[in-house]
């Protein structure tokens, strides 16, 4: 079936910027365009070549097989059949598809990719930013760590007394470190203690002056030192970061993002724990506690210490490792339904009542 015998066109053969008159014949039998360029030249051009753009009636349409040629035809009734002619034959692209939605269906869809972009990058990206962590070696969690130090105590005091009898308390116990582990004791009056990546718990001197039992410190030292034998600190860093994490992994850019993880280290301070982070810390720290034998309601003792202080003021420790009740009783759910045996120690006994001074 012949769908217009007489469809006048312009048609552009590539080769100049001079426009030909031409008639289109459009056989939907043959799926083929028959063209007659200024009554001389005869043109055929099947549909599986074609590619358009339609405007409204003004249809532009080019052959693959002829560079540069463009074809031009404005009329509303060839222009309707044309695109179901190709739709039919699956010769609409996906540009195509959007511009005949109509403005309402395109805002639609561009708010859904927009809403999908923005879970993705909060929900979607986060996790596997985290989980790239295990991609970099753990080297890099001493670099990090040590820029963090560095910087650190230059506007800190280090109680050195202090820090060197926390060594000796330390040393008295097995906390499963993976690796070295150090300890400094900073002269400050905030509630505080974090883990740093590369081995280093810092340890604030007012959450000391707090403590009433060398339990609750053994169970501060396990809870930090399970953050950092699981690395929390770079995984959390990682994914305080995704987006330019996931990008830079996708290139295979592992300098990348180390560069841009180093340059960041300052964030090391403020980190806020993951809830699943927090309950590992808080269970693999009850843990230390029972194998060193240990009174496990240390662990008990030092969130309940934590809870009072921060009815006078809000310690960071407790913005940056969120105390609840849950955390509680499940420590306290643990300690019941696990067999453990508790041994005085003289020696961290002596050691803490030197620290306290």
């Amino acid at each position: 079936m012949m769908i217009n015998n007489k469809i006048e066109a312009v048609y552009f053969d590539g080769q100049s910027s001079a426009s030909q008159p031409t008639t289109v014949l459009f056989n939907d039998t043959l799926n083929e365009l028959r063209l007659q360029v200024e009554g001389k030249i005869s043109l055929v051009w099947q549909l599986e070549d074609l590619q358009f753009e339609q405007y409204n009636s003004l249809l532009e349409i080019r052959n693959k097989n002829y560079s540069g040629a463009l074809l031009k035809i404005e009329d509303k009734d060839f222009s309707e059949k044309f695109f179901a002619a190709m739709k039919q034959n699956k010769r609409i692209d996906i540009h195509t598809r959007l511009l005949n939605l109509g403005l309402s269906k395109i805002t639609a869809i561009a708010v859904c990719l927009l809403g999908s972009i923005v879970l993705a990058y909060f929900y979607v990206l986060p996790p596997i930013a985290e989980k790239s962590a295990e991609l970099l070696p753990e080297s890099f969690d001493n670099e990090i760590g040590n820029v963090f130090m560095e910087a650190f105590l230059n506007e800190n005091d280090v109680d050195t007394t202090k820090t060197k009898c926390l060594e000796q308390f330390a040393a008295e116990l097995n906390l499963k470190n993976k690796k070295k582990l150090r300890f400094t004791v900073v002269k400050s009056k905030e509630v505080n203690a974090f883990a740093l990546p590369n081995g280093q718990i810092v340890v604030f001197s007012a959450i000391l002056e707090n403590m009433e039992t060398p339990e609750e410190l053994v169970a501060l030292l396990g809870h930090e030192a399970s953050h950092i034998n699981h690395r929390h600190s770079t995984k959390m860093l990682c994914r305080n970061l995704a987006g330019y994490m996931v990008v830079s992994l996708l290139f295979s850019d592992v300098n990348g993002v180390m560069a841009v993880l180093a340059e960041n280290a300052q964030q090391l301070h403020s980190l806020s724990y993951s809830r699943s982070f927090e309950q590992e810390a808080d269970e693999q720290g009850l843990k230390i506690l029972m194998d060193n034998n240990v009174n496990p309601n240390g662990m008990v003792k030092l969130f309940e210490q934590l809870e009072k202080e921060s009815k006078i003021s809000i310690p960071k420790i407790i913005s940056s490792h969120p105390l609840t009740n849950e955390r509680k009783e499940n420590m306290q759910k643990i300690i019941s339904a696990t067999a453990h045996e508790v041994k005085s120690n003289n020696k961290l006994n002596a050691i803490f009542e030197v620290i306290k001074k």
